[in-house]
């Protein structure tokens, strides 16, 4: 039997990480609420989907600069076994949402009010099984294999 799928959650606010625990009832996540944190464990855990709010510490409209903000996560994640792992963008902060996907250009942005975990969690457990069972990483993002030239 394979791995559980997993989920990693970047996000200080505990109104909002309501949310996520209500949506992901039986599934295996971890969280973080700080970019130090989110780094160890992205840096050692491999995870199957991936949200990363921007502004961390309580803050809004944070510059992607400070130390303490999913941007410089973001930066990061390439350097780990996350590197594809499909990530969610659900920031409010248009901003460092935009400087976000910069660095992940196979991360969507959905601002929390728009966030449908269960669909995303669906939609990235489909991406998983489709790739475990082609046997092949999936396609750099906007590259499809199947269309003749």
């Amino acid at each position: 039997m394979g791995r559980d799928f997993r989920v990693f959650i970047l996000e200080d606010r505990t109104e909002r990480m309501s949310k996520f625990q209500r949506a992901l009832i039986g599934v295996p996540f971890d969280h973080a609420a700080d970019a130090a944190t989110a780094k160890e464990l992205l840096s050692s855990e491999k995870y199957d989907l991936i949200f990363l709010d921007h502004d961390l510490g309580g803050d809004e409209f944070v510059s992607s600069d400070d130390p303490n903000t999913g941007y410089q996560v973001a930066k990061f994640i390439p350097e780990t076994p996350n590197a594809l792992t499909p990530a969610v963008i659900h920031s409010c902060n248009p901003g460092g949402a935009q400087n976000m996907q910069g660095v992940l250009p196979h991360a969507v942005i959905v601002p929390f009010p728009s966030l449908d975990v269960v669909k995303m969690v669906d939609m990235a457990k489909e991406i998983d099984e489709f790739v475990a069972g082609s046997g092949e990483e999936p396609p750099e993002r906007g590259v499809d294999r199947d269309v003749p030239l």
